[in-house]
């Protein structure tokens, strides 16, 4: 056991605080009904960092991440404005479009270089396994940091995730909605090379799902959503380290697994609070 913890603390601790982290925004992103975006921000992100590779910036250059968060903010930028069309064209068809247009771009750039392909699939499944308490350290000062403008504006942010999908008053606010995009962009870019595009959309998504099985209010679902994330996501560290599984790919079928068993028991306790 003292091994385990010695070689695994390190990511399970990442894992903790981004299950937290991420469970937040997942319980806004299902409010508004564009569950795909952080897989087309991480995507983004992923094209920067490829953009970076092309020019020749080192692996491990502050220049990486800067590229990766500058299409972040432009994607931000772009989603805050397009959310006006969404009388005649849902969102979630925009957030589909740049996904799918940067993931080729990247395609593109990697096919250039000799090691391209690795490239993308460490971007893709991320090195969990390789976290090292600078980077723990430097997704922890990230989420304090987006902790700290999601703490002022909660209510403003609560209001207009309530209003998003019929566009109350309130719904519209487009500063508002490209704080929301760079600070969940943020988040990503910090994690992006630690979780991968796959555990990310994990993260996001299926914890914010198991809470709204439950509960009916946001905190109750953040609640019951980073508990059952950061349950699992020590579990599938430690399935991981038990059976010599990749880490990522271990962590995400736990989740599968998770979703499927939370989905029956809501079948049978089916008034959430």
């Amino acid at each position: 056991m003292s091994e385990f913890w010695t070689f695994m603390a390190a990511p399970a601790a990442s894992c903790l605080i981004l299950s937290v982290l991420y469970t937040y925004f997942g319980v806004h992103v299902l409010k508004r009904e564009i569950v795909f975006v952080d897989l087309s921000l991480a995507q983004l992100a992923a094209l920067g960092a490829t953009t970076g590779m092309i020019l020749d910036v080192p692996p491990h250059s502050p220049l990486v991440p800067v590229l990766a968060f500058g299409f972040i903010l432009a994607g931000a930028a772009f989603f805050s404005t397009t959310r006006t069309l969404a009388g005649r064209v849902p969102q979630e068809a925009v957030i589909g479009i740049v996904y799918v247009v940067a993931a080729s771009v990247a395609l593109l750039l990697a096919s250039r270089s000799p090691h391209g392909a690795e490239h993308i699939r460490n971007l893709m499944n991320g090195s969990v396994l390789w976290t090292t308490w600078q980077d723990v350290l430097r997704i922890a000062l990230a989420g304090a940091a987006v902790s700290l403008v999601h703490w002022k504006y909660f209510h403003r942010f609560h209001k207009q995730s309530e209003a998003y999908a019929d566009r109350r008053p309130g719904g519209t606010d487009r500063t508002l909605d490209f704080m929301f995009f760079a600070t969940l962009g943020l988040v990503i870019v910090i994690s992006v090379k630690t979780a991968g595009v796959f555990l990310i959309f994990t993260l996001l998504i299926v914890p914010a799902v198991c809470g709204a099985l439950f509960s009916r209010t946001f905190a109750g679902r953040w609640m019951i959503g980073a508990g059952l994330s950061s349950a699992t996501s020590v579990l599938g560290i430690a399935l991981s380290y038990a059976l010599d599984l990749p880490t990522g790919a271990a962590i995400v079928s736990c989740f599968g697994v998770l979703f499927l068993t939370t989905f029956l028991l809501s079948r049978v306790f089916s008034k959430p609070f």
